[in-house]
């Protein structure tokens, strides 16, 4: 079995030009993503988590993936429609070891549109350096 990720969706995103009167895009987007973990049963891998704001309101919508020990990324220009997209990434990052699934495994509207990748708490890595042995390009996604 995988290891549990976290799906963390931004609640209250709304792009801009999106109407004011009408449902969030990003409660929408939550909604798609809740509907399309129930249809892959990938609720024992995929736990859906809303939160009011990601601050990533000029990349709206937003979402984040994580997991223990793992690298976490916050994915950003996401409609409802990208829902099941997303639900495959966040089962891509669980099946890695360090959350990290190879590029093509990462659907494209994530290859896209991700925000940042940000190191796991605590854990040591090949692409986390300390800053004295830092070389530029010699630590490479891949290489």
């Amino acid at each position: 079995m995988s290891a549990p990720v976290t799906l963390t969706i931004c609640r209250t995103c709304r792009p801009e030009g999106a109407p004011e009167d009408a449902e969030r895009p990003g409660a929408a987007l939550l909604r798609e993503v809740v509907a399309a973990v129930a249809l892959r049963d990938a609720g024992a891998t995929v736990e859906v988590k809303a939160i009011a704001c990601l601050s990533a309101c000029s990349r709206a919508c937003s979402a984040t993936v994580s997991g223990e020990a793992k690298f976490g990324y916050v994915v950003g220009n996401l409609s409802p429609l990208d829902a099941a997209d997303l639900v495959g990434f966040a089962l891509a990052h669980a099946e890695s070891a360090d959350g990290i699934p190879p590029w093509r495994a990462r659907p494209q509207v994530v290859r896209k549109n991700t925000i940042a990748r940000l190191p796991p708490h605590g854990v040591a890595h090949a692409l986390v350096e300390e800053p004295a042995s830092a070389a530029v390009d010699e630590v490479q996604e891949g290489a």
